[in-house]
């Protein structure tokens, strides 16, 4: 009995030993399967293969995201010294966050490795850097010729153009983290045509926002509801004024007496529409009411529902003017 107990430990222990044995070299040091002068590697480990092959993923782009991060922060301070080398821009803000980290071209799982005495599944991940970087300049190349057709502008300045470029801009800052991988796959430096990029489209998107918009308010007898408005237009950028305008802001502006309790009540609606007069085509809608009160008269509630409604303007509707350009395009 007590013989064939040691049988079973002494087995036991040799394919503990086994197992031990054949744990790949890449687990522990994956440059040393992989070298580092012909890929970029990490690996992961979770509770089966599936999970193994997603965390490693993840190590791979964590490892580029915290590369860009740090090679971000080198750029602002050369950017700060050699302004002429690199045009800095709010682009650098959101390399970070690219879809050139959310999903790395080329990158693929290699191996795996079941650690089973210890119940635990590993595998390496990993971009050849040669292969890579032939894919991150094609995507490059494409991203350009796709921000130079949105950012013409056979019309002219128009709203659908301004939406146009805001996208381009987008994709230039997508250009920036597809840049900066590619410069650490060893691939070519594109990172100052990038930015020649970003602030191409920037430009761009200026340029179109010097279209003209009229404001028109119906019951506004003092102003301040069409000054609302203007301010939120300024603020984005577009021109206000000129009845000559293509683009209109038409406003409407209603106070009523709501009745009494131990206030005086005024409700009080604001509905907007942005018109395109050469086709009178609706563009967007603006809509808001409320109701203000005051103890003093019905003056007061009615002075306090003005004041109610310039503040909800300049709360509500830049968000409002933001999503349509956004979705516009």
């Amino acid at each position: 009995m007590k013989k064939t107990a040691y049988l079973i430990l002494f087995a036991l222990a040799g394919f503990v030993s086994a197992a031990s044995q054949s744990r790949p070299a890449w687990v522990d040091n994956p440059a040393a399967v992989y070298p580092d002068r012909q890929y970029v590697s990490a690996v992961g480990a979770g509770p089966d293969r599936k999970a193994a092959e997603s965390a490693a993923l993840a190590s791979l782009a964590a490892f580029f995201r915290q590369s860009v991060s740090t090679r971000s922060s080198i750029r602002d301070r050369e950017t700060q010294v050699n302004g002429d080398y690199y045009s800095r821009s709010d682009i650098s803000l959101s390399i970070e966050t690219s879809a050139a980290l959310d999903s790395l071209i080329g990158a693929e799982t290699r191996e795996t490795w079941n650690d089973t005495p210890n119940r635990l599944w590993y595998a390496v991940a990993l971009m050849d850097k040669g292969k890579c970087a032939a894919l991150y300049s094609a995507e490059l190349d494409r991203t350009a010729r796709e921000v130079e057709a949105l950012t013409a502008m056979p019309d002219g300045p128009t709203f659908e153009a301004v939406a146009r470029c805001g996208k381009a801009r987008k994709l230039a800052a997508d250009a920036a983290g597809y840049a900066l991988v590619l410069s650490m796959l060893d691939g070519p430096d594109r990172r100052k045509e990038v930015s020649e990029l970003a602030a191409s489209a920037a430009a761009a998107q200026d340029k179109a926002k010097t279209i003209p918009v009229e404001v028109r308010v119906k019951g506004d007898s003092g102003g301040r509801i069409k000054a609302a408005f203007a301010s939120a237009l300024t603020a984005w950028g577009f021109k206000t004024g000129g009845r000559a305008s293509r683009y209109v802001l038409d406003v409407t502006f209603t106070r009523t007496a709501a009745p009494r309790n131990a206030f005086f009540n005024t409700r009080y609606t604001v509905d907007a529409a942005l018109i395109d007069t050469s086709d009178q085509a609706e563009l967007f809608t603006f809509n808001i009411a409320d109701r203000e009160s005051h103890t003093a008269g019905q003056e007061d509630a009615d002075y306090r529902a003005l004041i109610g409604a310039t503040r909800k303007i300049a709360e509500a509707f830049p968000p409002v003017l933001t999503e349509y350009l956004d979705s516009t395009y």
